[in-house]
């Protein structure tokens, strides 16, 4: 029998054509196929001549003999109206002319229902023919009778000159083609029957060995051949294709009843199978992806209560392939804590057509899984329950996750509060913003309302800091620049409650496909009390450096004086000594002036003083000022091409000593210090190159923070507070270039920076 695509989950196929086969007097008509039978009951075939193999694929109105009784009109309306309204019709009276030899015309009703598919569209109607004929007209049986005869002589006349199948008669001696309608032609790929008749069959068909063999046998026996879904090679469009076609081949005999010939029909059904086989690849192809997704299917029969599945429903269940399985079986398994939740979701698909739970089984050996059933309710035509069919998967594993992120959650929760740390959550896509309770209080927030970005985050920001944060969330928002990492401090201004505080937050902006932002998330602490202490210790650090300042130059000035006397009475020791505390006087005096401008960095107020000059002279002065403190080192640096740029020569100056005095502190006596500059891109670039002790990659990371000094068995024996290079990194900065350092230990470093020519 035709194959039935399936209009919904699960079908099962073979139980409804057996089912079907069985039942009354009806048949299956493809609503999309230009109302093709798909299948006809046994009782169907039978009242109108036929096996119920002979009908698959026909053309349902081929069954009627001729439209004069308006049969063919009635019904195709009909037909029309069940698929615009998706609803069953009754059909009062048609009149029917029969085939296969009947010689009346016998007179119907009938019943359309629609089977509806996935998407609620007919794709079926199940058409219930009921024979009336002895009540509308058993006066006339006679007149009918004869009537249908006159009727299918001319139907059958004009079926064989316009029939959409392929007709032929060949005759039984070398089997010449007496006559080819136009639709075996086209099936030969010959456009008019003159190319054909008259010609040995054998010369239009490229199989002909086979087909000699067939119809000698149809000549030699009397007994017709019939063929389904035949493969057929043949000449189409330039190149050979195989085809398929339902054949008929039929012998007549003349007055002494002798074969005298074949008529021949063929029915291209080349689509069809070709449509089947891909239907077959793919219901193959989603048998394995189901099995490999670990989806069981099943249909449960409502009414009997017997279950179809798959072979992985009892593998989840906890039983062997091999084992025969009931619905009992299977209830039997759900935990006993769960079955009333099934059974409610049980009641509840009976009356909403839709079946979903999650629970948990107990197998025999007592594990406990997670299933997920879904299914869907299959209603008769009078809206009775039939049957129930849908998938069921094992989640187990997916529960665990669930259970452990529950868990996390949980664990992130009181760690957060124990920390006093707030959250944030900025949907992106949305708009909508979250802040938790904590959040809400740094912000002065107290009373449960909605939040959003504009009006209670950047309002909510000290004045004098909502443009610079406003910018760095800007960049964290363009993956090319920081790969969404935020962290930042700022101060804010309570709503509620006025109160100035300082937070630290940090945070992280996740990007979709297209690397656009969709969601930022992070935390956010108070560090009011530690920024305070921060702010009253720098405070100390100016004042203290301040008031150093003054001493110290008189203490200069004092001993450049005793040192010009030295010289004149040449008491080298003397004059040794008096070089060594100028030396330390201008250690202590960087030092002081280092932790002014980490002062002034830390309030905001460290301001540049920009000029225009060339880098190669800064870099030349730097060097002359240094190699007075680097005995044993060779500084070299070669000037090349002007390097004009725009920027606070003193700071510059800053940062480049820096650079020479650690590459001398870190480098061994005698080795060579090196100094580049160049021009590119638009930037100025200036590094230092020495042959010390390196640096490793973790220190390389935190080597311009504040304070941070190398943890190295080279480096124990060397003085300073670790605010040289921070005060470079944030001179730098003020000018928007960049800082690094490339560096491997026991190879050397090589500190640089990079400044906008423009600035």
């Amino acid at each position: 029998m035709q194959q039935l695509p399936p209009t919904s989950a699960g079908f099962n196929e073979k139980l409804f054509l057996h089912t079907f086969q069985l039942a009354g007097t009806s048949v299956i008509i493809n609503a999309c196929k230009l109302y093709t039978i798909v299948a006809a009951s046994n009782s169907f075939a039978k009242t109108f001549g036929f096996e119920p193999t002979d009908l698959e694929g026909k053309y349902f109105f081929d069954i009627f003999l001729d439209n004069n009784n308006g049969a063919i009109t009635i019904l195709k309306s009909n037909f029309n109206m069940v698929v615009a309204e998706k609803s069953r019709s009754q059909v009062a009276a048609y009149p029917v002319n029969s085939l296969m030899g009947a010689s009346t015309v016998s007179y119907w009703s009938a019943t359309n229902v629609p089977l509806l598919d996935e998407n609620g569209e007919v794709a079926y109607i199940i058409h219930t023919p009921v024979n009336i004929t002895d009540q509308i007209n058993l006066k006339h049986e006679q007149a009918a009778r004869m009537l249908n005869l006159q009727i299918q002589q001319e139907r059958m006349n004009e079926l064989f000159m316009k029939a959409p199948v392929g007709v032929t008669f060949l005759n039984s001696n070398n089997f010449i083609i007496e006559y080819a309608n136009s639709a075996i032609c086209e099936m030969w790929n010959r456009y008019l029957s003159e190319d054909v008749v008259g010609k040995p069959v054998f010369d239009v068909v490229l199989e002909a060995a086979e087909l000699r063999i067939i119809l000698e046998k149809v000549v030699r026996t009397g007994n017709h051949f019939t063929a389904t879904d035949a493969p057929v090679l043949l000449g189409r469009n330039g190149e050979i294709k195989t085809c398929y076609f339902d054949l008929i081949f039929e012998p007549l005999r003349d007055g002494e009843n002798v074969v005298s010939g074949i008529i021949c029909i063929a029915v291209d059904v080349t689509e069809k199978v070709e449509a089947r086989l891909k239907l077959e690849d793919a219901e193959q192809r989603l048998r394995l992806a189901t099995e490999a997704t670990g989806l069981g299917t099943w249909d449960l029969d409502l009414r009997t209560e017997r279950i179809i599945y798959s072979p992985w429903i009892a593998e989840i269940f906890g039983f062997s392939v091999e084992q025969e399985l009931t619905h009992r079986q299977m209830f039997d398994c759900i935990h006993p804590d769960d079955i009333a939740m099934v059974r409610k979701a049980f009641e509840t698909a009976i009356q909403s057509g839709r079946y979903f739970y999650e629970a948990r089984i107990v197998w025999s050996d007592g594990t406990i899984r997670w299933i997920r059933t879904i299914g869907k309710v299959i209603y008769n035509n009078r809206h009775e329950p039939v049957r129930m069919l849908g998938t069921i998967n094992d989640v187990t594993a997916q529960r665990s996750i669930i259970n452990e992120l529950k868990a996390s959650e949980e664990n992130l929760r009181l760690a957060t509060e124990a920390a006093e740390l707030g959250t944030f959550d900025l949907d992106l896509i949305k708009g909508t913003m979250d802040w938790d309770k904590r959040c809400r209080e740094l912000f002065g927030i107290y009373t449960p309302r909605p939040v959003n970005y504009q009006h209670d985050f950047l309002t909510g920001l000290h004045p004098d800091d909502r443009e610079r944060v406003a910018a760095v969330i800007a960049n964290c928002m363009n993956k090319s620049v920081n790969n969404g990492d935020y962290d930042v401090e700022y101060r804010t201004i309570g709503v509620e409650d006025e109160k100035l505080r300082w937070i630290r937050a940090k945070g992280k902006v996740f990007f979709d496909e297209g690397d656009r932002p969709v969601r930022f998330m992070g935390a956010v602490i108070d560090i009011t009390e530690n920024k305070l202490d921060e702010i009253r210790k720098n405070d100390f650090i100016a004042m203290a450096s301040h008031e150093l300042k003054t001493p110290l130059t008189s203490l200069k000035a004092y001993i450049q004086l005793l040192l010009m006397k030295a010289r004149k009475t040449d008491n080298e020791f003397l004059i040794s000594s008096l070089k060594k505390s100028e030396n330390q006087v201008n250690k202590m005096t960087s030092l002081i002036y280092g932790f002014l401008d980490l002062s002034k960095i830390e309030a905001g107020k460290l301001k540049l003083n920009l000029s225009e000059f060339d880098m190669n002279t800064v870099i030349e002065e730097v060097i002359a000022e240094s190699e007075p403190i680097a005995p044993g080192y060779t500084i070299q640096f070669e000037r090349t091409t002007v390097l004009n740029i725009k920027a606070d020569a003193e700071k510059i100056s800053q940062v480049l000593v820096n650079f020479i005095s650690n590459a001398v502190k870190y480098s061994p006596k005698h080795s060579t210090i090196k100094v580049v500059a160049m021009q590119k891109d638009g930037f100025v670039k200036v590094a230092v190159h020495d042959e010390g002790i390196g640096i490793d990659s973790e220190s390389q990371r935190h080597i311009f923070e504040r304070f941070y000094r190398v943890d190295h068995p080279e480096t124990k024996g060397f003085s300073g507070f670790g605010i040289g290079l921070y005060l470079s990194a944030e001179i730098i900065k003020l000018h928007k270039g960049v800082i690094g350092v490339e560096s491997k230990e026991n190879e050397g470093s090589a500190f640089y920076f990079e400044l906008p020519v423009n600035f």
